[in-house]
C-alpha cells in the first residue's frame, strides 16, 4: 500500500511547482498552526512542506507533527524550484511503501544490501578476514557489539530510505552532513553513532 502524503503550501499562493506536488500528495493551504492541526488529524505518512512559508515556523510544524500517534516523515522543499528539478527529486517518494514489519536480514543479505566487500565487512565487525569469510559461508557468527550495531544500522537504513539502491548510494557517497565523509567509512572506523544520528535526522526532516 502506498504511503499517504499531503503537501503544505502558503494559502493564496500558486507556485510553479504546484502541479508537480499534486502528483505526489494532496495539497493543503496553510495559514496558521490551526490549519496544521487539521492536517495532523488526518494522520498522513508523509508531509511535504514548502520552506518558503513566511507565516508558519518550521520548528513549530515539527513540534505539532511529533504529537501524532505515529509522526509522519517531514519532507522540506522549495516551491520556487523549477518543476522539472522538483519532479526528479520527488520521484523517489513513489517507491515508498506503507510501513510494516520487515524481517531482519542475515549477515549475507546485509552485506548485499550494504554493497560492501568481505574485507570491508571484516573491518566493520573488527574481526579477521578469515572469520568474516566463515560467517558469510554459513557459520553462525558470535554475537559482538559491532555485529549488533551493524544490524541496528541496517534496520535504520531500511526504515529511512526507499529502496536498496538508495541505501547503497547513501553509504558510498560523501555526505555534507557528515563533513563530506562517506557513511561507509564511518562504519569501518566504528563510528556507528554518527551514522545513526544522521539517519535519525533524515527521518525527522528530509530535504529535497
Amino acid at each position: 500500500m502506498a504511503l499517504r502524503a499531503v503537501a503544505l503550501k502558503e494559502e493564496g499562493t500558486h507556485p510553479p511547482s504546484e502541479g508537480v506536488l499534486a502528483q505526489f500528495a494532496q495539497l493543503r493551504p496553510i495559514r496558521s498552526l490551526r490549519d496544521l492541526e487539521k492536517v495532523r488529524a488526518e494522520s498522513p505518512d508523509i508531509v511535504l512542506m514548502d520552506i518558503g512559508m513566511p507565516h508558519v515556523d518550521g520548528k513549530e510544524v515539527v513540534e505539532v507533527l511529533r504529537q501524532s500517534r505515529r509522526a509522519p516523515v517531514l519532507v522540506l522543499f522549495d516551491s520556487k524550484m523549477q518543476p522539472a528539478l522538483l519532479l526528479k527529486r520527488l520521484n523517489c517518494l513513489a517507491a515508498l511503501k506503507a510501513p510494516g514489519h520487515r524481517r531482519a536480514p542475515n549477515l549475507s543479505q546485509a552485506v548485499r544490501l550494504l554493497g560492501v566487500s568481505q574485507e570491508m565487512l571484516s573491518r566493520i565487525l573488527n574481526v579477521s578476514a578469515r572469520t568474516a569469510h566463515r560467517w558469510l559461508k554459513g557459520t553462525r557468527p558470535r554475537r559482538t557489539r559491532e555485529l549488533d550495531r551493524l544490524f541496528e544500522i541496517v534496520a535504520l537504513l531500511q526504515q529511512t530510505l526507499p529502496n536498496d539502491e538508495a541505501i547503497r548510494s547513501y553509504l558510498h557517497h560523501s555526505n555534507q552532513a557528515l563533513h563530506g565523509e562517506r557513511p561507509i567509512d564511518l562504519l569501518i572506523r566504528g563510528e556507528f553513532d554518527r551514522v545513526t544520528a544522521d539517519l535519525q535526522a533524515m527521518q525527522e526532516g528530509v530535504y529535497v
